[in-house]
């Protein structure tokens, strides 16, 4: 199962903001806090783009293999620490240090909880490897958009993404996710990532 393939409109968006429905999705992942771009940020999202090639290399000759290499970022706030943060000033209203985030690559809703342990006891020579986990999430009600070039340039993206949740009615109501279609190493250039921002909202009451 080519994972990229099986959840083909999962992983599409445009540039321009639209409404999706996003269903219950089953990760591998990894917690963390801290500003995204740290040492230990992109330590994480390199491990993780090792453990999950073990752990296909773990169902390679059964009838589950499977592959998937896209890695996603699940980023919050505590609210009880800084209040509501909307989507147009996520990463521009609290200090970045007090940022929490979820590294995960999706993965089947076949694989188990246990098989995650049993790869990470297999491949302790792995950065992290106690460290992941089985995570399931449903969205639900989201808005998103295609957001190309740098990282940085995110701070414009979002704003148009607010702007187009509140003209519809809509209010954040989860977890800022951000999927990195184009793989990224620290120095390369930016100018030809493709990232979709989406966020879970609710109706406004």
């Amino acid at each position: 199962m080519n994972i990229h393939e099986q959840y083909k409109d999962y992983f599409t968006a445009t540039e321009k903001p639209e409404v999706i429905e996003i269903g219950k999705a089953s990760y591998v992942s990894i917690l963390g806090e801290g500003s995204p771009g740290t040492t230990v940020f992109y330590e994480k999202k390199a491990a993780i783009k090792e453990f999950i090639i073990a752990l296909e290399k773990s169902s390679a000759l059964t009838d589950h293999a499977f592959t998937s290499r896209i890695v996603e970022i699940f980023y919050w706030f505590d609210p009880e620490k800084v209040g509501f943060v909307d989507i147009g000033r996520f990463y521009t209203t609290v200090n970045l240090d007090l940022l929490r985030y979820r590294i995960a690559i999706r993965i089947p809703d076949f694989v188990t909880s246990e098989a995650i342990a049993q790869t990470a006891r297999q491949r302790q020579d792995i950065a992290f490897a106690s460290g992941f986990e089985l995570f399931t999430y449903t969205a639900g009600t989201s808005v998103q958009l295609l957001h190309t070039g740098p990282f940085a340039g995110e701070l414009q993206t979002l704003p148009v993404l607010q702007r187009f949740a509140t003209d519809n009615g809509f209010k954040k109501s989860g977890m800022h996710h951000e999927i990195h279609l184009t793989n990224f190493e620290v120095g390369e250039s930016q100018a030809h990532l493709q990232t979709i921002l989406r966020d879970p909202v609710a109706k406004q009451q």
